[in-house]
């Protein structure tokens, strides 16, 4: 079954727990590790494979790579 832009559209801006890492470019997230808020962020790029992203740096803050195999969790 294809998935349609629209439907592309309502998958990446619903809000919670996400897994498809890779449709969040873009997006404004929060991660977190073993229940912890480690940041908020815009998602600057993220791998094909949902493995690992980016989010863009900030002010003082330089960009930061976040990997889903050490346990972080990211919601939008």
């Amino acid at each position: 079954m294809a998935v349609t832009g629209n439907q592309l559209e309502r998958t990446a801006s619903r809000r919670g727990l996400r897994t498809d890492w890779a449709r969040l470019t873009g997006h404004t997230v929060e991660v977190w590790l073993l229940g912890e808020h480690v940041m908020t962020g815009v998602v600057e790029q993220a791998a094909d494979d949902d493995s690992v992203l980016w989010i863009a740096g900030s002010g003082a803050f330089t960009r930061r790579l976040f990997d889903k195999s050490t346990g972080y969790k990211v919601w939008v």
